[in-house]
């Protein structure tokens, strides 16, 4: 059993994720000898946090206690070492933790902290930098623009529908060009996911797989609010590969060029800048997962 942690929380989650987070950590305190907990609101801070914990020996998991942005910091710290990366869901999305199928009450998921397996999966690179499930590049990245300017996040996964409805009216499709190890195609959207689900537990791309080094690529071609509202719709239904001109392949690699100017989010946060190359990062993360994973 795990007994000594690390814990990196992001102070910026809302009032009801906060009371699941002092619940899970309640639950935690009661059995564990030595618990250390770090506050972070930037990106980047959790990175240097977990990577200094990782490297000092002295606990048994790094846990990152946030959403998506948080887990992707932390585990960018942790990256290749051997001390496993827990995961508490106080974000908006969360798209990571229910990919591994986290349970949601505070104790189970103490449990799971406490005693769940720890494994080894690849994780994706993005222009040398490791990333976990995504990146968007296009209208979703300029709706995630929309929702860090508005501050939306303790609205929870409602506070998502602004954002995307203020893109829709302000995004400006440009021509992205793509290469995979198939050939090349052109587009104004495209989402590189290892994940098959997406914001708001959405259906994405079902042959997604955290545990392979393969992504799924969803290239939207069409431009303008019709188009990219038809596109939305078909996600809504969890049929945006079936969408108007949708396509979906499994790729070993991806390369993305356009303007630089285009937005591009990874892992749910605006970060990143044209040209991307995306591939299998040469480390693998150690991470607790429940266990019937």
């Amino acid at each position: 059993m795990r007994t000594r942690f690390f814990i990196i929380h992001n102070t910026n989650a809302g009032s009801k994720t906060r009371r699941f987070y002092d619940a899970v950590l309640s639950r935690l305190r009661r059995s564990c000898g030595a618990i250390e907990v770090v506050e972070t609101a930037r990106h980047g801070e959790g990175m240097i946090a977990a990577e200094a914990a990782a490297k000092s020996g002295r606990f048994h998991a790094i846990v990152a206690a946030g959403g998506d942005g948080t887990v992707h910091d932390v585990a960018e710290g942790i990256l290749g070492q051997s001390t496993p990366l827990g995961v508490i869901p106080v974000g908006t999305a969360n798209v990571f933790s229910r990919e591994i199928g986290l349970p949601r009450s505070p104790e189970a998921l103490a449990g799971t902290l406490l005693r769940g397996p720890a494994r080894t999966i690849p994780v994706g690179e993005v222009n040398g930098r490791p990333f976990l499930f995504v990146v968007g590049v296009g209208f979703d990245a300029e709706a995630v623009r929309h929702f860090e300017a508005k501050g939306t996040r303790s609205l929870g996964r409602t506070g998502l529908v602004g954002p995307v409805l203020r893109a829709l009216v302000s995004h400006r499709d440009r021509l992205l060009r793509m290469e995979t190890n198939h050939g090349v195609t052109e587009a104004h959207w495209i989402i590189v996911t290892r994940t098959k689900r997406y914001a708001a537990n959405l259906m994405l791309a079902p042959e997604a797989d955290l545990s392979g080094t393969q992504f799924q690529v969803l290239c939207m071609k069409g431009s303008g609010p019709m188009m990219r509202l038809a596109q939305l719709s078909a996600l809504a239904l969890g049929r945006l590969r079936f969408g108007p001109g949708v396509t979906l392949e499994t790729a070993a690699w991806v390369k993305i060029n356009g303007e630089l100017s285009v937005p591009i989010q990874i892992d749910g946060e605006k970060m990143g800048e044209m040209p991307l190359d995306i591939r299998a990062h040469s480390r693998k993360l150690a991470i607790i997962l429940p266990h019937a994973s």
